[in-house]
């Protein structure tokens, strides 16, 4: 099962804040989906950002 990755999680992983995560999600930059309210980033989004990045 592919691992699913926070705002939060992400913040802490790239050391930056979670507002970055977030605005990176709603610009599009960093796809997602969401559990409710909740913004969740798969671990295939994450790997395909980081490579861009």
């Amino acid at each position: 099962m592919e691992r699913i990755f926070t705002p939060e999680q992400l913040a802490i992983r790239w050391g930056c804040s979670t507002q970055t995560v977030r605005e990176a999600i709603v610009s599009g930059q960093l796809p997602h989906f969401r559990v409710g309210r909740l913004m969740r980033v798969t671990e295939h989004a994450v790997s395909h950002f980081e490579r861009q990045a």
